[in-house]
């Protein structure tokens, strides 16, 4: 970096500015003499050839800032820079006042930067250059709203070209979208700032946002328990005792988190739209979560048996997550009589089949298939073959009531294995795992 004030070089494309707002001023001036005179009054105006005259000062002076600057501007590094480094390098020994993380970059050109940066703080009438000693620069750099701000104490005017170097400081801050302002014996370069910092600020809402969501949950379900208001059920069948109390805690607590995930869903929504790519990707799990939430919410803790056709609470059910299959790219394949008949209560039994169907479908890689096999007679068994990796037999029973984090086995978390283990229990049945630990089973004994 050279350590003159202002080189030839910057000099011409500084002139060359001055002269094309000139020519433009010019132009204007010319445009209001050249307006329509008042009735009456003639004119004789050579506007044509003023006109013509000024286009081509304006071409000329548009070459000559193309000549003076485009050969340089293609070596140049252009990209995102981060400002508080470029100032730490190019004035070391200098005072340099600023705030660590604030968002610092903006978007330029490394070597155009540089330069401004020091002719800025040669403005201070201290070297920046390392070589110096007992330099006194004082600089400020300051991230506010959308701007980064650079701040130097001007020192007396020791060099003659000091006010050309504050007009190509203007000027080149007004080139890059920001702006050059000297109040007192201070002077402040305002450029704008790069999107790096408002993404970190953004990531940074979204975490205080889930810790607050957390805190909101555990207050909740401390209500929740504390109180012991939490709906109970009637005296169920015999087998079926240790299940109920389970799934009422279940659909207590869903409901629960369902109120606040809704809330949360639709304040996200009016606050990003339109949302961004990485936005709707993770808008789109919550909404899955949130329905899954909403079907265990739904289901009635006190549902008395009816009659219904077992086949067709199945088939419904797979039907409803079909759509989600699809996308995942895991196909279906059913094996369901044309009818089973029976007195169960069907929206319980709904509810411990989509969650068998859920997992085995988020537990299934990409063009594997679920495999959905309902028995043709009572009692009733329905079976669900998924492409996932195998549960070790001595942790199936853990896996189920959930006393296993699912991934530690590879298989996939969330609520529907405990939703169904628990709603079989309801109805008077139980899951569990067969064959190699890929497989679930639903046995439930009704009439």
């Amino acid at each position: 970096m050279t350590n003159e004030r202002l080189t030839r070089q910057e000099l011409s494309w500084l002139l060359a500015q001055e002269a094309r707002g000139a020519a433009k001023a010019l132009r204007d001036g010319v445009t209001q003499l050249t307006q329509p005179p008042p009735p009456g009054i003639v004119v004789k105006s050579s506007d044509g050839e003023v006109s013509t005259s000024l286009d081509a000062l304006d071409e000329a002076i548009t070459r000559l800032g193309e000549l003076q600057l485009g050969a340089q501007a293609t070596k140049a590094r252009r990209g995102r820079i981060d400002l508080a480094a470029l100032l730490c390098e190019v004035a070391p020994n200098a005072n340099i006042s600023m705030e660590p993380g604030a968002g610092t970059e903006v978007f330029g050109e490394e070597g155009e930067l540089r330069r401004m940066l020091h002719l800025l703080i040669g403005q201070t009438n201290s070297a920046p250059s390392p070589s110096s000693q007992g330099s006194s620069s004082s600089v400020e750099i300051r991230r506010q709203a959308e701007w980064v701000k650079l701040s130097v104490e001007l020192g007396p005017d020791a060099s003659p070209t000091a006010e050309l170097e504050r007009r190509w400081l203007a000027r080149m801050a007004t080139r890059h979208g920001g702006r050059l302002e000297l109040e007192g014996g201070v002077q402040t370069m305002w450029l704008p700032a790069d999107g790096a910092g408002d993404e970190v600020n953004e990531l940074r809402r979204e975490l205080e946002q889930a810790q607050q969501l957390g805190e909101v949950y555990a207050r909740e379900l401390a209500q929740v328990v504390s109180s012991g208001a939490m709906p109970s059920s009637p005296p169920p069948p015999a087998e079926a005792t240790s299940s109920a109390a389970p799934l009422g805690t279940l659909i207590a607590v869903a409901a629960v988190l369902e109120r606040h995930v809704r809330g949360w869903l639709e304040g996200a929504r009016q606050e990003q739209a339109p949302a961004a790519e990485r936005g709707a990707a993770r808008s789109g799990v919550m909404h899955e979560f949130a329905q899954e939430l909403e079907r265990i919410a739904a289901c009635p803790v006190t549902e008395e048996p009816s009659a219904c056709d077992v086949a067709t609470v199945v088939g419904d059910a797979i039907e409803t997550l079909a759509p989600r299959a699809a996308r995942l790219g895991v196909r279906l394949e059913t094996a369901l009589p044309g009818s089973l008949p029976s007195t169960v209560a069907p929206r319980t039994l709904a509810l411990a089949v989509l969650g068998m169907l859920q997992q085995a479908i988020l537990a299934s890689p990409r063009g594997s298939t679920v495999r959905i096999t309902l028995s043709e007679q009572l009692p009733l068994k329905l079976v669900v073959s998924d492409g996932g990796p195998s549960v070790p037999e001595p942790l199936r029973d853990e896996l189920l009531r959930r006393a296993l984090d699912p991934s530690s086995v590879g298989r996939p978390d969330g609520l529907g294995l405990l939703a169904a283990n628990a709603a079989a229990g309801a109805v008077g049945g139980h899951v569990r795992f067969e064959d190699d630990g890929a497989e679930m089973v639903l046995v439930l004994r009704v009439p």
